[in-house]
């Protein structure tokens, strides 16, 4: 938790300079976005990304804390939440939520070196394949231009090499997976529970520790089972 302490006293800091990258103070915004539409396609800015995660993981494990130890919560801002979780950091490490909130602050260090630090490609999670019969998970490929803004090249599913789409094709893909896409899901993140049930993240958390729900991760975010959490919750 030491490595854990570090980084939440950098994470105001952090937020700020996120906030100035949006603002075209130090390098041009990283955005992505389809050729004449208003909406681009389902991801933001690196840099927007990592501000939304920082107060959103700040304010679910700060609720946690709040809510098992009997606590007020400190207001919605980012050195107040930071602080709060900073000074639980000891309740916090003898938890049985503790490996899950070292694994998502690991992430969102993780994400936070590469706004820093941009790599001259990277990856965009877009959802999964449309293609029949294919598992894969589609990710837009980024490239870096030396001075300028990150130029977008095409989509790639990961499990076969032919499935690929142009920069110009997204439109008609975006539409595709809108079509596809289906009411029933497996997995839920905290956020998407929070909103369906009303319960806050800090009991969320609590309640997936105490009965085992189910649990994987995807660019380092927790997801739950739909069968642990209605079993728990109801429907």
């Amino acid at each position: 938790m030491e490595k854990l302490a570090v980084f939440l006293r950098e994470l105001p800091a952090l937020y700020l300079h996120c906030g100035a990258l949006l603002g075209g103070t130090h390098t041009p915004r990283e955005k992505v976005s389809n050729s004449g539409r208003g909406q681009g396609m389902p991801f933001n800015t690196a840099a927007a990304d990592v501000r939304s995660r920082i107060i959103t993981l700040l304010a679910s494990w700060a609720s946690l804390i709040a809510d098992e130890r009997g606590l007020r919560p400190p207001p919605r801002r980012v050195d107040l939440l930071a602080g709060f979780v900073r000074a639980n950091l000891t309740w916090l490490s003898c938890h049985g939520a503790a490996p899950d909130a070292a694994e998502e602050f690991d992430a969102l260090a993780r994400a936070a070196q590469r706004v820093h630090e941009p790599r001259p490609v990277r990856t965009v999670p877009v959802g999964n394949c449309v293609l029949p019969d294919c598992s894969g998970k589609l990710r837009a490929v980024v490239k870096g231009v030396p001075g300028g803004s990150p130029r977008p090249s095409e989509i790639r599913c990961s499990a076969d090499e032919s499935h690929r789409w142009a920069y110009e094709e997204w439109t008609a893909l975006e539409m595709r997976m809108q079509k596809r896409s289906t009411p029933g899901r497996t997995w839920y993140s905290v956020s998407d529970i929070g909103l369906l049930s009303d319960i806050p993240a800090g009991s969320i958390y609590r309640l997936a520790n105490q009965h085992r729900w189910r649990r994987q991760k995807v660019s380092g975010k927790v997801y739950y089972h739909h069968a642990d959490v209605t079993a728990v919750l109801g429907g």
